[in-house]
């Protein structure tokens, strides 16, 4: 449970305020490559949900919506943690 409850406020500290477009975004990559991937789990799940209540009811749009960028900002971390996560295993 504690382990859900880092990667949920890893998740959660990606989606400070951030320019509107994305070119211009940088996510900051702050916490471990497990925990990110932890969090892609947890969110897709919380999405899952999200979106079949979006389909009933509108107001769950903006839910989906920050979940979604969430989960972006999360996948874009795992991709720059990936490599570096490799190369220093090989050593």
């Amino acid at each position: 449970m504690l382990k859900i409850r880092i990667a949920i406020a890893a998740a959660l500290t990606l989606c400070v305020v951030m320019p509107v477009a994305a070119e211009a975004r940088e996510v900051k990559c702050t916490h471990s490559l497990a925990q990110y991937t932890q969090a892609i789990s947890h969110f897709e799940a919380e999405a899952a949900k999200a979106r079949t209540l979006a389909v009933r009811n509108p107001l769950y749009e903006s839910d989906l919506a920050y979940l979604d960028s969430v989960l972006s900002d999360a996948r874009q971390c795992v991709k720059t943690l990936g490599p570096m996560t490799t190369a220093a295993a090989a050593r």
